[in-house]
């Protein structure tokens, strides 16, 4: 789940999936992706994702930006860890 609500200000925000460059390298995949990019929002607006799965490597991150006269945002995702034994 990623949740993201605006604060204070109109702003614009983007959020980003970050390849770990191992992972960049060995997949030969862009070390970007945008999940939400240049979303305008204003004050109370919030967006809320649901029921997607997605697979990170170690290194990999998920990263927010917001822009605006005065932006706050507050940005929560929640994960869940698996570990795979080899062998």
């Amino acid at each position: 789940m990623l949740f993201v609500v605006n604060t204070g200000g109109t702003v614009t925000v983007d959020v980003e999936f970050n390849r770990a460059s191992t992972t960049q390298t060995a997949l030969g995949v862009d070390a970007h992706m945008h999940i939400l990019g240049g979303k305008n929002m204003s004050t109370g607006d919030y967006i809320q994702f649901t029921g997607g799965e997605m697979i990170m490597e170690p290194g990999d991150s998920i990263s927010a930006t917001a822009d605006g006269t005065t932006p706050h945002v507050d940005v929560m995702c929640t994960v869940e860890e698996f570990f795979l034994i080899p062998g």
